[in-house]
């Protein structure tokens, strides 16, 4: 029986991976912290200042980009 041996392995490193997933915290957290920026327009959460000028350029191409220290409050 050679796939036992091999089940349990990948058991044993399926449950590592999910222990280190639980005390890893959550993504949420994260993806707020990441996300400081949002457009006035439309607001789309963005991470800095350059994805913002990227997010005007496509978005918004008719609108002047607001000055990075309007952000950086």
């Amino acid at each position: 029986m050679v796939r036992g041996n091999a089940k349990i392995e990948a058991q044993k490193k399926a449950a590592k991976k999910q222990e280190q997933m639980k005390s890893a915290g959550s993504q949420l957290d994260a993806r707020k912290a990441a996300l400081k920026f949002t457009c006035p327009i439309c607001r789309t959460p963005l991470t800095s200042y350059a994805t913002t000028k990227a997010h005007y350029e496509s978005k918004h191409p008719k609108e002047t980009v607001p000055p990075q220290e309007q952000f950086d409050k």
